[in-house]
């Protein structure tokens, strides 16, 4: 599938977020809840980045399916992706399963990392995308998520934890979050996942398939 935008990235710094909804293909969700749940994640996506700072039509996209990858391009500041963009995140996503149907509410797994981006006609490519999906997928994280029962599960790169959120502490606290370790080429590194919002019991869409 094409991106959204046709902007070619060349190499440029800039930071990187992606969201992927867990569960997504839970048997509860036919492909009428699959495609109001994109909907809807794609709504709260927009409002998220423009409460954020970070305009949401200045950011190029790309669809992933069951989530969205999203470059924050030079000219903004990346700090937002730890403050205040996780927050409305939760904040939107809380909303949206108080207002929705079991099958039809989420938990969400986000990752936010900076590096060299590049775009061709096919998509993001590059080490530091590569790193950002490794995070998102990082079966650590999947499960704090599962366990948690949270809204939310943000997981920053070291490099990312390291730059932004922990020489930056008026933004975030770096005590709220906890090491992960993920699996990036036959060798290891470390991810910091903080988890927001815990929905009660029976707004949870569980039991859910942990390995999705």
């Amino acid at each position: 599938m094409k991106p959204v935008s046709t902007t070619r990235l060349a190499g440029q710094i800039c930071g990187l977020f992606a969201v992927d909804v867990a569960a997504f293909t839970d048997p509860r969700r036919d492909e009428h809840v699959q495609l109001y749940v994109r909907e809807m994640l794609y709504r709260i996506l927009e409002r998220a980045f423009d409460g954020a700072g970070l305009p949401w039509h200045s950011c190029p996209h790309e669809d992933r399916g069951d989530g969205v990858v999203v470059v924050v391009p030079p000219l903004l500041p990346v700090d937002g992706l730890a403050d205040p963009l996780p927050e409305r995140l939760c904040g939107l996503i809380r909303v949206h399963n108080r207002l929705s149907s079991e099958a039809a509410r989420i938990q969400v797994r986000a990752a936010a990392h900076v590096g060299k981006v590049y775009r061709d006609d096919h998509g993001f490519a590059g080490d530091a995308a590569s790193h950002l999906f490794r995070l998102l997928e990082a079966p650590a994280l999947k499960q704090l998520l599962a366990t948690s029962g949270s809204d939310l599960a943000f997981v920053a790169s070291d490099y990312f934890y390291d730059t932004v959120v922990r020489r930056h502490a008026t933004l975030v606290d770096p005590a709220a979050f906890e090491p992960v370790t993920v699996d990036v080429r036959h060798a290891t590194a470390t991810g910091w996942v903080q988890l927001l919002g815990t929905p009660a019991r029976s707004a949870r869409i569980l039991p859910l398939d942990r390995s999705a």
